[in-house]
C-alpha cells in the first residue's frame, strides 16, 4: 500500500473560469511554494487575443492543446504539435493571439522560476506518437518536464531526478489513479516528500503532464 504523501489537489470542477475580452482564463497560483508559480489555461475566441504579464526571472512554457497561436512579433505560428518557451530576467508582456479566424484555440501556460541567467526564446516540436511512455516536453525550461499518452490500465513509475523536489501533475485528458488519488480531466496535484511516483491510466488515450519542481 502506498503512503499518502503531503499533497495539494486542484479539482477542475471547483475552479473558476474568468471571462476576458476575447478569451476565458483559468489559473492555478502556487503562492511561491515551488519553482512553478502559475499554471494557466486560456481558451481563445476566434481571432482572440490575450496579453500575458511575466515577472522578472521567469521562464514561460506554452503548450498548445488545440488550434494555432501567434506570439508577439514572431513570424511563424505555434501549433498543437509544438511548444514555445521564453526566458527573461526582466518583467515583460507576451501578446498571444489565436491564428484562426473561424476556430477557437486552447493553450496551457506554465510560469516557472528561472534556473538560468540567460535570455532566450525557442519553439520545439512535440510529437506524442509513442504511447505508454513519458516524453520530454522541452529541453529549455530547467526542470524535468514530461507528457505521456496512455492506454487504459497501463501503469507507470516515475523516479525523481533529485531528492527533495515536488511533483506537479495535471491530467490533460481522461482519468488516472495518481499515487492512489483519482484524477480526471484538468485536475492537478502537487505532491511532496516522494522519491518515486506511481500512476495508472483509467481510460483510453489518457494524457498526463508532469513537472519535477
Amino acid at each position: 500500500m502506498l503512503i499518502q504523501n503531503p499533497s495539494r489537489i486542484f479539482k477542475s470542477d471547483l475552479s473558476v473560469w474568468k471571462k476576458k475580452k476575447s478569451c476565458v482564463v483559468k489559473e492555478i497560483v502556487m503562492e511561491d511554494i515551488s519553482g512553478l508559480r502559475r499554471s494557466t489555461e486560456i481558451v481563445f475566441d476566434e481571432s482572440g487575443t490575450f496579453d500575458w504579464h511575466s515577472p522578472e526571472n521567469t521562464t514561460v512554457l506554452v503548450i498548445v492543446l488545440y488550434g494555432e497561436i501567434l506570439i508577439d512579433d514572431f513570424e511563424n505560428p505555434v501549433s498543437a504539435n509544438q511548444v514555445f518557451s521564453v526566458q527573461s530576467d526582466k518583467s515583460h508582456y507576451l501578446s498571444i493571439r489565436n491564428h484562426f479566424p473561424d476556430e477557437k484555440a486552447d493553450i496551457l501556460l506554465l510560469e516557472l522560476e528561472s534556473k538560468m541567467a540567460n535570455r532566450f526564446f525557442a519553439v520545439e516540436n512535440l510529437n506524442i506518437t509513442e504511447k505508454n511512455t513519458l516524453i520530454r516536453i522541452s529541453e529549455n525550461v530547467g526542470y524535468p518536464n514530461f507528457i505521456g499518452l496512455y492506454e487504459g490500465r497501463k501503469e507507470e513509475t516515475y523516479t525523481l531526478y533529485q531528492q527533495g523536489r515536488s511533483i506537479f501533475g495535471m491530467v490533460i485528458n481522461g482519468a488516472f489513479e495518481f499515487q492512489n488519488r483519482l484524477m480526471e480531466t484538468r485536475d492537478a496535484i502537487m505532491i511532496s516528500g516522494i522519491e518515486t511516483l506511481e500512476f495508472e491510466a483509467l481510460s483510453e488515450n489518457a494524457l498526463i503532464l508532469l513537472l519535477e519542481i
